[in-house]
């Protein structure tokens, strides 16, 4: 993040290739948090020991203050510093004056120019893309809740049915491939996916990794010290 400089994004207007350069969005200097939270849109993460662990992140102040990324509708009833979107049907509904809080890709970001531009990438889903953010924001410790997976049979998301997820199909393989090259590139940071009986089991490429751990909401409160 400290290195970023912004960088060039090309479109087509009126038959014409066209080229603009994107600064990125301030970024304190002071910023001290180096514990990020991630938030799946699984069912999980209704669970209530979630819930307690993110009413109590948001009343925390200075450093024991962990930094939240959340996807999608997420802006609804979730509150959060940033939130990615990937489909701008639900800017019919977002409230413009969170605006700077939501990072999108290249092809939405020139139809919503308050909003930030992901930086570097566009092609992963909102989840991996959250991760990739905090990552790239300089934290240390990621904590991913709410990234259930699949049993390939079932796709639970606590939005189902609403707006921008009617019939969507989603690839977890491809999720999880995603996440992996993030874990892969990102080998200074330590990623741990809090699960609970509505986890399914993620492929052994990731697993294996040495920065990735898989742990319990106990676990989570002891290391990430929620």
């Amino acid at each position: 993040r400290r290195d970023y400089e912004g960088e060039v994004v090309t479109y087509v207007e009126e038959g014409q290739y066209k080229t603009l350069f994107v600064k990125p969005r301030d970024f304190p200097f002071d910023r001290t948090v180096t514990t990020a939270i991630v938030l799946g849109n699984g069912k999980s993460r209704l669970s209530s020991d979630i819930q307690l662990i993110l009413n109590q992140n948001n009343k925390r102040v200075a450093e024991g203050y962990k930094t939240t990324y959340a996807c999608n509708a997420a802006y609804r009833d979730t509150p959060a510093d940033y939130y990615v979107v990937k489909n701008a049907i639900f800017f019919s509904e977002i409230p413009t004056n969170i605006y700077n809080k939501i990072f999108v890709q290249n092809d939405i970001w020139l139809a919503y120019r308050d909003c930030n531009l992901t930086p570097s990438i566009w092609y992963m889903d909102s989840g991996s893309t959250a991760a990739y953010l905090a990552a790239f924001d300089g934290a240390e410790r990621v904590f991913l809740f709410g990234f259930d997976g699949s049993d390939d049979i079932t796709n639970d998301n606590i939005y189902a049915k609403t707006l921008g997820y009617d019939n969507i199909q989603y690839d977890h393989q491809k999720h999880s491939y995603n996440l992996y090259e993030i874990a892969k590139v990102y080998n200074n940071v330590q990623f741990y996916r809090v699960r609970n009986e509505y986890s399914f089991d993620y492929p052994n490429d990731l697993t294996m990794l040495p920065n990735y751990s898989e742990i319990s909401i106990r676990q989570a409160v002891l290391e990430g010290d929620f």
